[in-house]
């Protein structure tokens, strides 16, 4: 019988146990046997719940929290292998068999223009780094993206009347990075260049401006394109009614329902819940897991497992075809009839409220 791929990748990240002993904790020791940090590296805290995002199939959480730490603790070798392992999770069909990089994030180099800020802007700007430093090394995956995202509208402001100040603008490139946003990324990245970075011998520039590149953020239409996808999924949230049709392997319709579905946003994790009859599943029918690409990974509960489903938003973003096929035996969902159905066609046609 085959393995899940992403079981397999996951047992790829589990396996870093033996050199990695704290990521792979999932428990909370009790405070007479935590330990304190090591110089240099992360809090015990802080591995212990990106491994326990990780085994709660919460990949994007585990790499935001993940790349929030590596900028605090750029040093630390297990958020680097968890980085980069985590990096494949997100990509579908990725493997773990490749050695993990040890490449570390790039810090913001020195800047010698805070001392010619004078009176509040020096408060503000002394401000600004303080906000920055404690969303890099918070543990709290909530909390952290609040500091950061107030930290990016701040910044935003300050770099309105001031910017000139490329410590900031260096900041902003990693926290936009760290959050998914890649217009805030080019923005960034372009100051930088205007700035004479591309011709910089300071290393963190250069690997900053590599992470960009990389990721398509230096390219303005990659980065509309790439937009365009982050916010695709608001178009999915809310209500949606029509009609479930279940065919069998010969086509025809053995079963027929009104449904609908309501979607809600759970972090980086779409859901959607089924009510028929009036009644609605206590479970989510179907999920859809946001990459950072922006693409919708979208999956639906068969009993105890999901399995991959096809989801098409019609270009009148008010459609919507769900389509999920099934060549086992059935009757573990509501969907389902009792018996023996070689192949199942299961579709359900919705239109937005």
């Amino acid at each position: 019988m085959s393995k899940n791929p992403r079981l397999l990748i996951l047992a790829g990240l589990l396996a870093l146990t033996v050199r990695v002993p704290l990521l792979a904790q999932s428990t909370t020791p009790s405070p007479a046997d935590a330990k304190p940090a090591q110089a240099g590296q992360a809090p015990d805290e802080a591995t212990r719940k990106i491994s326990d995002l990780v085994h709660a199939g919460k990949y994007t959480e585990a790499q935001q929290l993940t790349n929030g730490l590596l900028i605090a603790y750029p040093d630390d070798q297990r958020l680097i292998k968890a980085k980069a392992l985590i990096e494949k999770l997100l990509v579908p069909g990725g493997s773990t068999s490749a050695a993990p990089t040890s490449s570390k994030p790039a810090q913001p180099a020195a800047n010698t223009n805070p001392e010619q800020l004078t009176g509040m802007d020096k408060v503000d700007y002394n401000a600004l780094i303080v906000l920055a430093r404690q969303a890099q090394q918070t543990t709290e995956l909530a909390e952290q993206t609040k500091l950061l995202k107030q930290f990016m509208d701040q910044s935003d402001v300050f770099l309105q009347k001031h910017p000139e100040q490329m410590l900031l603008w260096q900041f902003r490139v990693q926290l936009a990075i760290s959050l998914n946003e890649p217009m805030e990324g080019y923005k960034a990245g372009q100051r930088l260049l205007a700035d004479g970075a591309a011709d910089s011998s300071d290393p963190s520039l250069q690997q900053l401006l590599g992470e960009l590149k990389n990721k398509g953020w230096l390219d303005k239409q990659e980065v509309e394109k790439q937009t365009q996808k982050k916010n695709d999924y608001l178009v999915v949230l809310g209500a949606w009614s029509g009609h479930f049709s279940k065919t069998d392997h010969k086509g025809h319709e053995v079963r027929h329902a009104d449904v609908r579905l309501d979607f809600s946003k759970s972090d980086s994790v779409i859901e959607g819940y089924l009510t028929t009859n009036a009644t609605r599943d206590a479970k989510p029918t179907i999920r859809g897991t946001i990459l950072d690409s922006g693409e919708i990974n979208w999956e639906r509960r068969w009993g105890s497992d999901w399995k991959t489903v096809s989801v098409e938003i019609g270009s009148d973003k008010r459609s919507m075809k769900i389509v999920f096929t099934d060549d086992s035996a059935v009757g573990q969902n509501a969907f389902a009839t009792s018996g023996h159905i070689e192949l199942c066609t299961f579709t359900s046609t919705l239109t937005k409220n």
